[in-house]
């Protein structure tokens, strides 16, 4: 049976590996004061960012409605599909809950053909097991299969990040006024990572963005295994350059099988602002 795979807009993932794979993807939600937006569909990354600076009260981020879920399975099955959904970490979002509140409404036989993993991640982290999952459904493995390989694969991915400004992570209550206004001082960057159980926490703090690019490669090193075989994820809010230099930097050091870079989606761009760059490999 042709499966239909169906993740949420905070994949990150370029719109061609979307198109090639015939991926579909529900939005989050982003508010500005009383005006609310869906992430990818009438929300630019642009336009969010833009937004994002401008803006006097922090946004707020919500999972998308069961009811958008159930609207794209359903089609999904109706057009003779079994449907794999790869969602956002639940840890940072009820994306997850809300597609599982959309299997539960269908049919006892409809439930039997829908499978949902909870990545654990997010941005390309996400992106990254959505796109590996598209290739193993493109080779003719089973729904079920996929599952139990993505499910294991979660748990070898490294998600990490840098931002330029403590600003969002002050407006987002990660860390204190006082830290935040003495860590500009000392032009502190923060090295953020994702961890096993899904949350966004801060690793350790580095001075300079130069230093803290530095960094992430060294983690990268440390932590990754067989890089030359592995797709490698590199995401930017607002800064393509610094992330093309970073992909030519890891291209040459570790010579990994292939990059692909995005841009950082609402979810996690609100936390971090804009210049942030994230690495996503396997351990």
């Amino acid at each position: 049976m042709k499966i239909k795979i169906i993740t949420d807009s905070s994949n990150d993932l370029p719109q061609e590996i979307l198109d090639r794979y015939e991926i579909d993807f529900v939005s989050l939600t982003i508010a500005f004061d009383d005006e609310a937006f869906h992430d990818g569909k009438n929300l630019s990354r642009d336009e969010f960012y833009f937004r994002l600076i401008e803006a006097k009260q922090y946004p707020k981020t919500s999972q998308p409605s069961p009811q958008a879920f159930y609207d794209l399975i359903k089609d999904a099955l109706d057009k003779g599909y079994e449907v794999l959904v790869i969602t956002l970490s639940s840890a940072l979002s009820g994306t997850y809950e809300s597609a599982c509140i959309a299997k539960k409404q269908l049919n006892a036989e409809e439930q039997e053909k829908v499978h949902i993993v909870d990545t654990l991640a997010a941005s390309i982290g996400q992106g990254l097991l959505v796109y590996e999952a598209a290739k193993m459904a493109e080779q003719g493995m089973s729904a079920i299969e996929i599952c139990e390989k993505i499910t294991a694969l979660r748990q070898k991915l490294e998600s990490i990040f840098t931002v330029d400004t403590l600003e969002y992570l002050l407006k987002g209550g990660r860390i204190s006024k006082f830290k935040a206004t003495l860590g500009t001082m000392l032009d502190i960057k923060p090295i953020l990572f994702i961890d096993s159980n899904g949350k966004l926490v801060i690793l350790e703090k580095v001075r300079g963005r130069k230093r803290a690019y530095s960094r992430l490669l060294d983690i990268m090193d440390e932590k990754g295994k067989n890089l030359s075989q592995q797709t490698v994820g590199i995401v930017h809010s607002r800064a393509l350059q610094e992330a093309q230099k970073l992909a030519n930097e890891i291209k040459s050091r570790f010579d990994c099988k292939d990059i692909i870079i995005g841009e950082l989606s609402a979810t996690i761009g609100t936390h971090t602002g804009p210049k942030c760059i994230g690495l996503f490999f396997y351990h």
